[in-house]
C-alpha cells in the first residue's frame, strides 16, 4: 500500500500512477467531511491538554451513544456513556480485546474470507490464532452467511481445541466484509446461542452499519440488525457480547483513528481494555472533528440520505462495468466494494497463479485487493472497491482487464463466484 500511494493515480498531476482499488476508503462524500471539519472544528486550549483521558473525552463518548441510539443499531437497551471506549481505531480496540481476552496462543475463529486487518490485529502484539472457518470442505459449498454456516464455525472451534488451541471468541464484521452483505437475524442469534454452548465471547464488528444502500440487485435491501438490537439475554450472558463501531467507514475518513468499544454488561473488560488505552490514546483533535459531526443533527440526516444515494449510484456504475467485461461477482447492498471472481485469467486454479494475476495488474498500474489476503478459499477472487470517483474506476477497469498481457492469460473455462 505504501508503496503504490508514493506514486498514486491523479488525473491531472499523475496520469500514469497507481490506480488503487484494494482500499475500502470511501470517498464519495469527502468533500462534505472536509467541508463540516473546517467550519466547525474549533481548536481550544482544552484540545492541547489530556482532557478527559485516554478512552475519549465524556462529550465524544456521549455523542456516540446518542448517535447508536438513533440510528442503525436500534439498540434494545440504550447505550451510555460508560458502555463506550474510544480508542485511536477500530484495529487498536481489536488489539486490545485480544490482548485482554486470550493468551498468547489461543484463538478467535474468523470465517473465509475475513477482512485481512483481523488477522494483523489479533496476531502482532497479543500473539492471538486466527482460527480460520472453511465453507467449501463438503460435497456442497455453504454460503459463508448463512445458517448453515454456524455449524462450520463449531467444526473449526472443537477441531481448534483437540489440537491444542482453545477457541476465546468469534470475530465477525457484520456488514461483512468482502462481500458487503448484511447478517439475518436468526443467523445472529444462531452465533449467540453458539458462543453460549462453549463459553466464548461474541464481537461484533459494525463499521458499515450506516452504509446500506439500494440498487438493481437489492432493490429492497435487507436492513440491519445490530447485536446491539437483540434480546441477548435469551440466548447468552449480555456479558460475552460487545459491538465496535468507528469513524472511518461511514464517514469517509479512514485516517482519522477512532473507533469505539460498546459493551454494556461487562464493566471488568471495560476496566481492562482503559488499563491499556494509554497506548492507543485517541487525538483531542480528531474527537473534536467527530464529536462536531455526531451532534449536528441536521447535518447528519442529511449526510446520511447522500451517502446511501451515491454509493447506491456508484455501486450501479461498478456493476455495469462488471457486467460488460463479463466479469461474475457477489451481488451486495452494504459498504464500498464488490467480491469479484477473475478466476478466468489464472493460469491454473491455484493460489500462486492468483499472486501472478496480482503482479500482472500491479505492473499495468492497478491495484485490487487479493482472495489470497482476505484467506479467500477460491483462488481468483479480489475485492474491488467502488466507491471512488467515475472515471477512475473505468481507467481501473480497463488496466485489469483490457490490458493485452491479461487477455492473453485468458482461460476459455470461465468459473463464477456462486454461493
Amino acid at each position: 500500500m505504501a508503496k503504490g500511494s508514493s506514486n498514486a493515480y491523479d488525473a491531472h498531476t499523475n496520469p500514469s500512477g497507481m490506480i488503487s482499488l484494494g482500499v475500502a476508503e470511501n470517498r464519495l462524500m469527502h468533500d462534505e467531511i472536509a467541508a463540516h471539519i473546517n467550519s466547525h472544528l474549533s481548536i481550544t486550549k482544552r484540545c492541547l491538554t489530556y482532557g478527559d483521558g485516554s478512552v475519549g473525552s465524556d462529550q465524544l463518548r456521549q455523542s456516540i451513544a446518542s448517535f447508536m441510539n438513533r440510528t442503525a443499531f436500534r439498540p434494545r437497551t440504550p447505550v451510555e456513556m460508560k458502555h463506550v471506549t474510544v480508542l485511536s481505531g477500530v484495529s487498536s480496540i481489536i488489539d486490545c480485546l485480544a490482548f485482554s481476552l486470550c493468551e498468547a496462543g489461543e484463538g478467535v475463529l474468523l470465517g473465509r474470507p475475513t477482512y485481512v486487518g483481523f488477522i494483523s490485529d489479533l496476531v502482532s502484539r497479543a500473539g492471538v490464532k486466527p482460527v480460520l472457518v472453511d465453507f467449501e470442505r463438503r460435497s456442497k459449498s455453504v454460503h459463508p452467511l448463512s445458517m448453515e454456516a454456524v455449524e462450520c464455525y463449531e467444526n473449526a472451534l472443537v477441531e481448534s481445541a483437540r489440537n491444542g488451541t482453545p477457541v476465546r471468541a468469534l470475530l465477525l464484521c457484520h456488514p461483512h466484509n468482502p462481500f458487503g452483505l448484511c447478517y439475518e437475524t436468526q443467523v445472529l442469534e444462531a452465533y449467540l446461542d453458539l458462543c453460549a454452548k462453549h463459553s466464548i465471547h461474541f464481537i461484533s464488528d459494525e463499521v458499515y452499519a450506516n452504509s446500506i444502500f439500494a440498487s438493481t440487485d437489492f432493490p429492497s435491501p435487507p436492513s440491519f440488525t445490530s447485536v446491539l438490537s437483540l434480546d441477548i439475554t435469551k440466548h447468552i450472558d449480555p456479558s460475552m457480547v460487545h459491538c465496535l463501531y468507528g469513524m472511518s467507514k461511514d464517514f469517509c475518513s479512514n485516517g482519522i483513528r477512532l473507533g469505539a468499544f460498546v459493551s454494556q454488561d461487562n464493566p471488568d473488560l471495560q476496566a481492562s481494555m482503559r488499563a491499556i488505552s494509554k497506548f492507543a490514546w485517541p487525538s483531542s483533535l480528531a474527537d473534536a472533528a467527530w464529536c462536531g459531526i455526531l451532534t449536528d443533527e441536521a447535518f447528519l440526516q442529511t449526510y446520511l440520505e447522500t451517502l446511501a444515494k451515491r454509493l447506491s449510484a456508484a455501486y450501479e456504475h461498478c456493476i455495469a462495468l462488471l457486467k460488460r467485461h463479463n466479469i461474475p461477482y457477489v451481488p451486495a447492498h452494504a459498504g464500498p466494494f464488490i467480491w469479484i471472481d477473475l478466476s478466468k485469467y489464472l493460469s491454473s486454479h491455484s493460489v500462486e497463479a492468483e499472486r501472478q494475476l496480482a503482479w500482472k495488474m500491479i505492473q499495468n498500474k492497478v491495484w485490487l485487493a487479493t482472495g489470497e489476503a482476505y484467506r479467500s478459499e477460491r483462488p481468483g477472487c479480489f475485492r474491488i472497491t467502488f466507491a471512488v470517483d467515475k472515471a477512475e474506476l473505468e481507467l481501473g477497469m480497463q488496466r485489469s482487464v483490457h490490458a493485452p498481457i491479461m487477455r492473453s492469460l485468458l482461460n476459455t473455462n470461465e468459473s463464477a463466484v456462486e454461493w
